[in-house]
C-alpha cells in the first residue's frame, strides 16, 4: 500500500487542455479549487471534463526530465525557464483559418518528484495568435489585486496549497465516512439526566475506563468493552448513551440497527467494517447502536436469503467487537427493549460484560423529571409535585415530558399564559382513554346507565381492603375506548396476593352488577369487556398461579381439566356474590353517585368518601364473610 502510495506521487500525469475565456476566469477557477479541494483523482476527472480535447502527457516530471534542482515552483521560474524554450518566431504563427477563431488558453501543470508544482501557459487571441503571458505576482501573500481582479494566493501558490492538503490531511482523524459520522460533543452529561442515580452510578466506572483505561493495564484486568441498556422505550436509553459519552469528553457514533439491512448481500457487513474503522480512527469513542436487536438478533436456519445476511452481519459484528480487544479507547453501548432476541455470541462477555435495566422511573426519579421540565413552563399553584409524583406513577420518562408539554399546549390553546390543573387532567384522560374529535352520541338515559355502571365500579373499589385505592370516576364521550373508566392508584408491587387479585375480581364485576341493581335486571352491553377480564384473571389465579383449594393435576388429565373449569366457576361465583352484597347495599348511594356523574362528569374519591361519611357510613361496617349474621 506504501509503495502504490509512493507511485502515485511520484507518477502524476500532466494535463494540455483548451479552455474559452480569460485570464480571471482561470483563476477563478483554480481560486475555486483552492477553497474547496479534493482528492487527486477528483481532480483529474475535473480536469479532463474541462475540454474534451484534453491531451495527458504522461511524464514523471511536465519538461523533460528534470531533477530536483530544476524543480519550477513559481511564475517567476516558469516565465524564465519559458522565454529561454519557446522559439522567438512563435508569436508570427500564421493566422490563416483563425481569425475567426475564439480566444483560449492552454494550460499545461505537473507535480516533480519533490511534490513541486510546474505550470506552462500560453494565451491564444481571437486572430489565432499564440502567446505566452508575461503577467507575474509575486509567491508571497500581498494585499494588492492584480490587473484580473484576483486578490490573494498566485496561480503556483493555489496547486502548491492544494498538494499540501493532501499531504497534510491524508493521516489525520476522520470525522465522517460514507455512512457514520463521529460527534465530538453531544452536549450532555449526567447533570442533564434526572434521577436514575443508581444507573449513573454504575456507569461512573465507565467513564473512569474510557478516561483513564491505562491505569487498569497492571491490575491484569481485561477492560469491559461493552454494556446494554434494556428496559421499555422511553425511558433514556438514548439520553444516557449521550450523556455518558459527554461525561467522558470523548467522541460518539449513533446508529440503528436498522441501518445495516440492505438488499444487497454484503452491504451489512461493509458498513460493520467501516463503523469500527471509523471509531478506531477517532478513539477514544463510543459506538452507540440502538435497537441493536435489528443487528443482533438471535441467529436462525431456516435458510432463508434474508435470514443468511443478517447472520453474515451479525457474525462480522462479532469479529469486530473481538478484533478491537487490544485496542484501547471504543467502547460499544446497545440498546433494546427485546434483550430476549439477542444472541447469546453477542451478549456473552467478553463483548457484551454490562447489562443495566432502565425500567419506568422510580418516585424520585419522576420527582427529578418533573423538576427538569417544568423548567421554562409557567402554572398556577393548583399544580403541586407531590401529586404529580404520586398521579405519573407507572407512567415512563417520555410520558411525563409528554405530559407536561401537552398541558402547556392546551393552556396556550385555550389563550392562557399557564397551565392549571384542569389542563392536566384534560390531557390525563386522552393519554388513558384516547381522544377522537366527534364525540359519541348517546341519549340522556343511556349516559345516566354508563354513569350507574362506573359508580358500581368505584364504590366496590373505595371500600375494598387489599387493592390500590379508587382515585376518581371520569365519563367521557369522547373516548373511543369507552365512554366512562374508573382510575386506580398504580401500584410497583412485583408479587400480588391472592386477596388483592380476588378484590381486582369483584371489582371487574360490580359494574355488571350495579346495572342489574339499579334498572331491574335490565342490563347493557357494556360490561363485556369487565367479563372478559374477570373470565380471564379467574382463569389465571386457577390454572397459572394454583390458588385454588385443590391440589394441582398434570394439564393432560381429563380430571384436571374438568377440575379446572370447576376452580374458575367458583372463583366467579363467589366475586359476583361479594359483589352483589355490596351493592345492595349501596343502593342508594350509587344512584346519588350516578346523578353527581351526570352533572360533572367526574367523581373523585374525595367526594365519594364525603358521601359515605354523610349518609352511608354503615358500609364501613359490612363483613361479607360474616354476612349471614347481619
Amino acid at each position: 500500500m506504501k509503495v502504490f502510495a509512493l507511485l502515485c506521487t511520484l507518477v502524476l500525469p500532466s494535463y494540455s487542455y483548451l479552455y474559452p475565456g480569460t485570464r480571471s476566469t482561470i483563476i477563478n477557477r483554480l481560486r475555486l479549487d483552492n477553497k474547496y479541494p479534493h482528492s487527486p483523482n477528483y481532480y483529474e476527472q475535473y480536469i479532463k471534463r474541462l475540454n474534451s480535447k484534453n491531451v495527458t502527457d504522461r511524464e514523471s516530471v511536465l519538461f523533460g526530465n528534470d531533477n530536483q534542482e530544476n524543480a519550477i515552483t513559481t511564475i517567476d521560474q516558469f516565465m524564465n525557464r519559458i522565454n529561454n524554450t519557446i522559439p522567438s518566431n512563435r508569436n508570427n504563427t500564421s493566422n490563416q483559418n483563425q481569425t475567426s477563431a475564439p480566444g483560449t488558453i492552454r494550460i499545461q501543470i505537473g507535480r516533480t518528484l519533490t511534490g513541486g508544482i510546474v505550470i506552462r501557459k500560453y494565451i491564444t487571441d481571437k486572430d489565432g495568435v499564440e502567446t505566452v503571458d508575461s503577467t507575474t505576482t509575486d509567491n508571497t501573500d500581498s494585499d494588492d489585486d492584480d490587473d484580473d481582479g484576483y486578490d490573494g494566493d498566485d496561480d503556483s501558490d493555489v496547486f502548491r496549497r492544494f498538494s499540501q492538503y493532501n499531504r497534510n490531511n491524508r493521516n489525520s482523524k476522520s470525522k465522517k465516512s460514507d455512512h457514520f459520522e463521529v460527534i465530538t460533543n453531544t452536549g450532555l452529561s449526567f447533570k442533564d439526566v434526572g434521577g436514575y442515580e443508581n444507573v449513573k452510578s454504575e456507569l461512573e466506572q465507565c467513564v473512569d475506563l474510557l478516561q483513564n483505561h491505562t491505569k487498569y493495564q497492571k491490575y491484569n484486568v481485561r477492560v469491559p468493552r461493552g454494556l446494554i441498556f434494556e428496559g421499555p422505550p422511553g425511558n433514556g436509553k438514548t439520553f444516557l448513551a449521550k450523556a455518558l459519552a459527554g461525561e467522558c469528553k470523548i467522541s460518539f457514533i449513533a446508529v440503528s440497527g436498522s441501518e445495516f439491512q440492505d438488499k444487497y448481500v454484503g452491504v451489512g457487513s461493509s458498513k460493520v467494517r467501516e463503523l469500527f474503522a471509523l471509531a478506531n480512527k477517532n478513539a477514544p469513542c463510543i459506538i452507540f447502536i440502538d435497537e441493536i436487536d435489528a443487528l443482533g438478533r438471535r441467529r436462525s436456519s431456516d435458510g432463508e436469503l434474508s435470514s443468511s445476511e443478517r447472520d453474515s452481519t451479525l457474525n462480522e459484528l462479532l469479529v469486530a467487537m473481538d478484533g478491537f480487544k487490544n485496542a484501547t479507547g471504543v467502547f460499544v453501548v446497545g440498546a433494546t427493549n427485546r434483550a430476549d432476541l439477542l444472541d447469546t455470541a453477542l451478549t456473552r462477555p467478553g463483548r457484551i460484560d454490562k447489562r443495566i435495566f432502565i425500567g419506568n422511573p422510580d418516585t424520585k426519579t419522576r420527582e427529578a423529571i418533573l423538576r427538569i421540565h417544568l423548567r421554562g413552563k409557567p402554572h398556577d399553584n393548583t399544580i403541586s409535585i407531590d401529586e404529580f409524583v404520586e398521579q405519573t406513577n407507572g407512567f415512563s420518562a417520555a410520558q411525563i415530558e409528554n405530559l407536561l408539554n401537552e398541558a402547556m399546549l392546551n393552556a396556550l390553546k385555550h389563550n392562557k399564559e399557564w397551565f392549571s390543573r384542569s389542563d392536566i387532567d384534560m390531557v390525563m384522560n386522552k393519554i388513558i382513554a384516547g381522544y377522537q374529535a366527534n364525540p359519541m352520541e348517546f341519549t340522556e338515559d343511556l349516559i345516566y346507565r354508563i354513569c350507574v355502571h362506573e359508580a358500581g365500579h368505584s364504590i366496590v373499589g373505595f371500600l375494598s381492603k387489599f387493592h390500590a385505592k379508587m382515585k376518581k370516576v371520569v365519563i367521557n364521550l369522547s373516548s373511543p375506548k369507552s365512554p366512562g373508566y374508573t382510575i386506580f392508584e398504580t401500584k410497583n408491587d412485583a408479587l400480588y396476593t391472592r386477596e388483592s387479585l380476588f378484590e381486582h375480581l369483584v371489582i371487574l364485576i360490580s359494574g355488571h352488577i350495579a346495572e342489574r341493581i339499579v334498572f331491574n335486571a335490565s342490563m347493557t352491553t357494556g360490561a363485556s369487556d369487565d367479563i372478559q377480564k374477570s373470565i380471564s384473571l379467574a382463569t389465571s389465579m386457577a390454572n397459572m398461579y394454583g390458588m385454588t383449594s385443590h391440589a394441582i393435576y398434570p394439564s393432560a388429565s381429563e380430571k384436571f381439566k374438568t377440575m379446572l373449569d370447576d376452580e374458575i366457576f367458583a372463583l366467579l361465583n363467589d366475586a359476583y356474590a361479594q359483589a352483589e352484597y355490596i351493592l345492595t347495599h349501596s343502593k342508594d348511594l350509587i344512584i346519588e353517585s350516578a346523578k353527581i356523574l351526570l352533572k360533572n362528569r367526574i367523581l373523585t374519591s374525595d367526594e365519594l368518601g364525603d358521601l359515605i361519611d354523610k349518609k352511608h357510613g354503615y358500609l364501613y361496617k359490612l363483613d361479607y364473610e360474616n354476612k349471614d349474621s347481619d
